[in-house]
């Protein structure tokens, strides 16, 4: 398997009113792939001390690959790539917090 930092890169539209993320080949069934990240969370669980990543998505281009392809699979392909770009973000200091509650 492939280093997940190898699975993606930064791509945004010819306006560049948004910036998404393209899968690459290394990413497998779902190279071409484009979508970009909305609300971003972490569900702790203090009983048994455990956290998992909370996130919404949205597919800007499927590459052609139907609705029923972008399942449990794909949102674990995703997740490990919002893991390695949060885990990237932190360790250069450059992590950008915007709160949506208000």
């Amino acid at each position: 398997m492939s280093d997940v930092k190898d699975m993606y890169t930064y791509v945004e539209n010819k306006d560049q009113t948004w910036q998404g993320i393209g899968l690459t080949e290394h990413a497998g069934k779902y190279q071409g792939v484009v979508y970009k990240y909305g609300k971003v969370g972490i569900q702790e669980d203090e009983q048994n001390g455990t956290a998992s990543l909370q996130f919404e998505f949205d597919v800007l281009d499927s590459n052609g690959l139907p609705k029923e392809m972008f399942d449990d699979d794909f949102y674990k392909v995703i997740g490990d790539v919002l893991q390695d770009i949060l885990r990237e973000q932190l360790d250069k200091d450059s992590m950008q917090y915007v709160n949506t509650n208000d």
